[in-house]
């Protein structure tokens, strides 16, 4: 790729705009930055911007609205209500994991060649259906009446979780040990992709994510233009 600009500019020790790592590291969290950068580098040569405003839309909306609230409306509720055990899919659930597993060659070949926007799009993508699932299911009402349907509503949340961390772990690999810890399994690779979990217990639920917010990356900012000595 090109050059890493910062808010449309140049990076610029005067303006706060040249951001060290260090000073990045005490305030956010890295895999939101690996996450953006990988939303935005294509295979060719292109400047990328690290827009603020950008950056925490897309940690909020994908990373915490997408991928950790899967897990996080699925995992509690079954240690909560059903001994955190999982159970076997129904034809509904089959469906939706299957396409999510359909698209491990697409995402495969679009990491090899370099195209991890594509990656993103992909993957985003499968996270709403998987969202959409769980609206139409509402296991929140469900489990009021229907404890094993429930179970079985939940089961499908929980393999599309482990999908989605299988396309994600590249990009966000602490992510993918916290999701590996969550649903008590081995470290997961893309030959995994294409298997289910069934009759398996997980364990307690953890935050994978917390959401940015505009203060955070403002102090961020502040400190980077204090402790830049001039040019």
């Amino acid at each position: 790729h090109g050059f890493l600009t910062v808010n449309g500019e140049k990076m610029s020790k005067s303006r706060g705009t040249f951001i060290k790592a260090g000073t990045y590291a005490k305030y956010l969290d890295p895999e939101y930055l690996r996450y953006y950068y990988a939303s935005k580098l294509t295979d060719n040569v292109e400047d990328l911007d690290l827009r603020m405003d950008d950056f925490i839309s897309k940690a909020n909306s994908d990373l915490v609205g997408k991928f950790a609230n899967l897990a996080s409306r699925s995992g509690p509720m079954l240690a909560n209500k059903l001994d955190s055990q999982l159970g076997r899919l129904d034809e509904q659930g089959k469906s939706l994991i299957a396409k999510l597993a359909a698209a491990k060659d697409q995402i495969v070949a679009d990491y090899e060649n370099l195209r991890f926007s594509a990656v993103v799009r992909t993957i985003t993508a499968l996270a709403d259906e998987a969202n959409r699932y769980v609206e139409q299911n509402q296991p929140w009402v469900m489990v009021k009446t229907d404890l094993e349907a429930t179970r079985t509503t939940l089961t499908a949340v929980i393999n599309a979780v482990r999908i989605l961390t299988i396309y994600l772990k590249p990009i966000l690999p602490r992510f993918a040990e916290k999701v590996e810890r969550f649903l008590n399994v081995d470290k997961l690779s893309f030959a995994d992709a294409g298997d289910v979990l069934e009759d398996h217990k997980i364990n307690v639920f953890e935050r994978l994510f917390e959401r940015v917010d505009q203060e955070q990356v403002n102090a961020m900012m502040q400190e980077s233009k204090e402790t830049q000595s001039p040019p």
